[in-house]
């Protein structure tokens, strides 16, 4: 089996920006206070759920009083071995969401109403989850020395569901421990007891886990900061060793400070929003777990850095539900308020503030049920959250020069069109191969689109990734050179990246040649993206040198919205009756249109179940030339 995760390289220099903060005589205070700020959150959890508005806890109760109705049906191995079989992942993970979705529903619903009448369902939900042979996804139990297939139960590993159920359920042991024990104390004790031999243990001692980066030439990604966080979770919850919690905290300090170090001082996230989530936002979860159960001794308020890591989610906004979704991001989501006002309050900044309490108004009732960790996480600053300002300032023009991303705005009156740009390699982290491309909107709808990702499958992370087509730079908005595609791999990387804006205009420059394989026999080819915000105009020019003409070049559109031919150009007419032209220079090019018919759910969830592909094909023949195109909102 070949075991496929592009990560994120490690700045061999390091900051050490957690270790900095947690050693000497700041961890040991901590350890030493860590009965009392166990029940100090204990109360704080129960007081803010009692303060929850009557919406939420009727919600709430409705959601608990259906699960107390759930029978559990049992976890197939041959479910789990479908993986290997036929490489679907989805249908275990199914079964294994829902009764983790359950479990959390009738813990939330007892923490809100205090009677006992969920304990049952809950005790047995519970049960359940620790006689599982592994909390391992099967995608990703590949890892284990004996490989793909069912779990081997001498190798325990830790991935990222494991670290999130373990989390909930250190939460679950904190708050609802004594109520379980008026059953049966036999419940806390196994709880603590898997906790211990399936996460502490293994952690203290395992330094081979890829994420963990502790080993040379490791890389890392999302997983770090992700399972991370849930282990300090755990740690800081049940860990009753003085010296073990210590050498815990302090491996952690140093394995999170591997995805700290990875990322840029812009804080640009190459994962994308959506992977933000589980990258800057769980990020700013342990930042501030760490400030609380330091009592103030460690602040991170002049690390100006992990500010910029918060901020990446504000900047990739693009309307309401709407982000950008280079690589394998969602275009729609809404992201959990709460990890973003979680940089709003460490950093003391009220636009992340006033943007996470904007993201409340996108959902009712607002609060997430799907994991007691998420819950409590709102819960703790409902009605700050809940009574905050909504109006949040994103800038007209932003640009992360880590990874060629560029925004800009018009913010015209007829029309806001968006334009966002990725410029970085075709090695990153959830990588398509769409150096250079762009995605284009208009209001609130999408025009020129970025297709994303569909459902996972065990082709999405193998050596046949570039096999599916959403993956492939031909279904981006990008050249085609000399009929060759885009190459995978970091050598595959953008160059001579510019970006210039002053008050009503924004450049951005790319050489996109070096993306493409020697076959393309491309010298240069870089794309200027000029847009002008009075005019509601974008100006492209698309400027080459060839080293040999093979087949004539050509440029992909992409899109929801069928294009529809005019003269020398087409245009895209949304359904508020809104049109975007897109016109090139008077017989420089021809057109054709090729349809796509979507069969996975995901994408269908996202764009419908057709999408449009004009191919804009040049006539010249020259080795060096230049097409331009105008695109116009009216």
């Amino acid at each position: 089996m070949f075991l496929f995760f592009v990560m994120l390289q490690i700045n061999a220099l390091g900051q050490h920006t957690l270790e900095r903060h947690l050693s000497g005589a700041v961890l040991t205070n901590t350890v030493n206070r860590i009965d009392d700020w166990r029940l100090e959150k204990k109360n704080e959890w129960k007081k803010a759920i009692q303060a929850l508005s009557i919406l939420e806890k009727s919600h709430i109760m409705k959601v608990a009083e259906d699960a107390n109705l759930f029978t559990w049906p049992s976890l197939l191995a041959t479910k789990y071995l479908e993986y290997k079989t036929d490489g679907n992942r989805t249908r275990y993970e199914d079964d294994i969401n829902t009764r983790r979705s359950i479990v959390s529903h009738l813990v939330i619903g007892e923490l809100v109403e205090g009677k006992g009448r969920f304990i049952p369902q809950i005790i047995n939900g519970l049960w359940l989850m620790m006689e599982e042979s592994t909390w391992v996804s099967p995608a990703h139990i590949v890892v284990q020395k004996s490989g793909i297939g069912l779990p081997d139960p001498l190798d325990d590993y830790i991935d990222l569901g494991a670290g999130r159920v373990a989390a909930d359920l250190a939460m679950v042991y904190l708050l609802l421990g004594d109520e379980l024990n008026q059953i049966s104390p036999m419940i806390t004790k196994k709880l603590k007891d898997v906790l211990q031999s399936r996460i502490l243990n293994p952690y203290l001692v395992r330094d081979d886990f890829w994420w963990m980066a502790l080993q040379s030439n490791n890389m890392v990604n999302n997983w770090n900061i992700w399972i991370n966080t849930n282990v300090l979770k755990v740690a800081l919850l049940v860990e009753e060793d003085a010296s073990r919690l210590k050498m815990i905290i302090q491996k952690l300090a140093h394995s999170a400070d591997k995805f700290i170090d990875s990322y840029a001082e812009d804080g640009a996230c190459e994962e994308g929003p959506s992977y933000w989530l589980h990258a800057g936002g769980e990020l700013g979860q342990m930042l501030l777990w760490l400030e609380d159960v330091s009592d103030g001794e460690v602040t991170f308020k002049e690390e100006h850095k992990l500010f910029n890591i918060g901020n990446y989610i504000l900047n990739s906004h693009i309307y309401r539900n709407r982000y950008i979704n280079f690589a394998d991001a969602e275009a729609i989501q809404v992201p959990y308020p709460a990890k973003i006002w979680a940089y709003g309050t460490l950093y003391n900044d009220d636009n992340l503030k006033a943007y996470a309490s904007y993201l409340t108004t996108l959902k009712s009732p607002s609060m997430s049920l799907g994991t007691v960790q998420d819950f409590l996480m709102h819960a703790s600053i409902y009605n700050e959250l809940s009574n905050h300002r909504k109006d949040f300032i994103a800038p007209q023009f932003h640009f992360y020069e880590s990874l060629g991303q560029a925004t800009m705005r018009s913010l015209n009156k007829k029309g806001n069109l968006f334009l966002a740009t990725i410029g970085s390699n075709n090695g990153v982290s959830h990588n398509h191969n769409d150096v250079g491309s762009y995605m284009l909107y208009l209001d609130s709808t999408p025009v020129l689109i970025d297709v994303g990702v569909g459902t996972y499958t065990k082709e999405t992370f193998s050596r046949n990734r570039y096999t599916l087509w959403n993956m492939q730079s031909q279904w981006h908005n990008l050249p085609i050179i000399n009929g060759i595609q885009q190459k995978d791999g970091r050598s595959y990387h953008a160059e001579d990246v510019e970006y210039i804006t002053n008050n009503e205009t924004a450049q951005y420059r790319v050489n996109v040649a070096k993306a493409y394989p020697k076959e393309a026999a491309v010298q240069s080819w870089m794309r200027t993206i000029k847009m002008h915000a009075g005019n509601n105009e974008i100006r492209v020019e698309e400027q080459y040198q060839l080293e040999e003409f093979k087949k004539p070049q050509s440029i992909s559109f992409i899109s929801k919205i069928k294009p529809q031919l005019v003269k020398d150009g087409f245009f895209l007419q949304l359904d508020n009756g809104k049109k975007v032209f897109i016109n090139f220079e008077r017989e420089t090019v021809t057109f054709s249109l090729e349809n796509k018919e979507i069969e996975d759910p995901r994408l269908i969830k996202v764009w419908g179940g057709m999408l449009y592909k004009m191919n804009v094909l040049i006539k010249s023949m020259e080795l060096r030339n230049q097409v331009i195109y105008k695109i116009i909102a009216n």
